[in-house]
């Protein structure tokens, strides 16, 4: 009884399924999905996404109640291949030739200069991930969303993650299960390395750090038209904002570009800003910013010890790097140096992190990458929560940002009757 029982459930299930599956897939669905929710443009309705996801983690929970225990194992223990052929692809300019037109294997092969039986392997797993497109009637293959966005002239450059992640990271990971141990104070990074530097020291002396910073900046540029649009900038659109950490100048140029009564400021150490400087000189990335980011707002400074004072802070994918002593210190910091006006504001731009769900996923990877490269970790919105209340501060609410993993955490100073110092 029991098994006819749940085999009329899935049944049903099935059919429900592949209903809903067929019903997205038609030319006119498809289109609309990819303009919402695959192209590099900001999806026009937040909606979709919403639901979208809702969906994907319902999908998972269905995906893990009946998958075979040993093909989930598999998935993990077999995860470097689908990494080093999406590495592969790319390092051979398979984007960017399909986006000139779709290619047979042959033509694919003879185009990238791969080995043609070799390239067919590499191209079927990725495909049947989702990421390039091959028509069997034709035996062509093309590029599709996902594939778009590794091409060289992609507005959203994702194909440096892919380059640092794919090789640099990757190796970085060969030191999780040595890192584990207890008898070891040092992080992945360090193991794999060998070495007790932290990871930023180790990636100057090998001359990592330009990548580092164009592969970062490439991510906020990617995601910066949610970053602009799901934060109210408009209320400080004509301050002075001081990007805390702001590294190659990425998010403070997006926010200038996006406000132009608004001026900018960076705190990094030293050799950080040395780097960045010439950014908004001539020839620089950033020189139309040129005359809103002075010399006197390129600070040199450590937020650990001190913060110079500004009314507007942000803080990009700095605390995560931080435990929560530092962590508190540094908001401490800044919430001794913050002008006082009714506009106010520290803007965390952070991952918030869930433990569920495959739609926030990459929260949990960027959770692992901190452990295994700073010592660090992505928090809970509770634990954001309790952080920002121990150094000072009120929190005004998190800003779920659209195309990105980001939100933005709004923090205004609290009363001070209410410091927890």
């Amino acid at each position: 009884m029991e098994s006819t029982s749940l085999t009329s459930s899935l049944t049903l299930i099935a059919t429900l399924v592949e209903a809903a599956g067929n019903h997205l897939s038609t030319d006119v669905n498809e289109r609309i999905l990819t303009e919402h929710l695959h192209g590099a443009d900001l999806p026009t309705d937040a909606g979709i996404a919403r639901l979208a996801d809702r969906i994907i983690d319902a999908a998972e929970k269905l995906c893990t109640l009946l998958e075979p225990s040993h093909l989930i194992l598999a998935d993990h223990f077999l995860g470097y291949v689908s990494t080093k052929c999406l590495v592969g692809a790319v390092e051979s300019g398979v984007p960017d030739v399909l986006a000139q037109a779709p290619c047979s294997l042959q033509q694919l092969a003879q185009a990238t200069a791969t080995h043609e039986q070799r390239l067919r392997q590499v191209m079927r797993l990725l495909c049947s991930n989702g990421i390039f497109s091959f028509d069997e009637d034709t035996a062509m293959y093309s590029n599709n969303p996902r594939s778009d966005l590794l091409r060289k002239d992609s507005s959203a450059p994702w194909r440096h993650w892919v380059d640092l992640y794919g090789n640099e990271f990757y190796d970085i990971a060969r030191g999780i299960p040595r890192s584990l141990q207890r008898s070891t104070g040092r992080s992945a990074a360090q193991c794999n390395f060998n070495t007790d530097e932290d990871m930023f020291a180790y990636f100057e002396r090998q001359g990592w750090v330009p990548r580092l910073h164009r592969t970062l900046a490439s991510g906020m540029e990617a995601m910066a038209p949610g970053v602009v649009a799901d934060y109210p900038w408009a209320e400080v659109a004509d301050r002075t904002v001081l990007d805390l950490g702001g590294g190659g100048g990425a998010l403070i140029a997006t926010l200038l570009r996006a406000f132009p009564g608004m001026r900018g400021g960076i705190l990094d150490l030293a050799g950080v800003i040395d780097h960045t400087r010439p950014f908004f000189r001539e020839g620089g990335p950033y020189v139309d910013l040129a005359d809103r980011v002075s010399d006197q707002d390129l600070q040199v400074g450590d937020f650990l010890q001190q913060v110079p004072s500004y009314e507007v802070y942000t803080i990009k994918w700095c605390l995560h790097d931080w435990e929560d002593e530092q962590a508190v210190q540094i908001l401490r910091n800044v919430r001794s140096a913050i002008v006082r006006t009714e506009t106010s504001r520290l803007v965390i731009l952070e991952a918030v992190l869930r433990s569920e769900g495959r739609s926030a996923r990459l929260a949990r990877y960027g959770d692992i990458n901190m452990m295994m490269t700073a010592k660090g970790r992505e928090r809970t919105e509770g634990e954001w929560q309790g952080l920002v209340r121990t150094a000072g501060w009120q929190l005004a609410g998190i800003h779920r940002l659209r195309n990105s993993w980001l939100c933005a955490i709004d923090l205004r100073p609290a009363a001070e009757d209410r410091q927890n110092i």
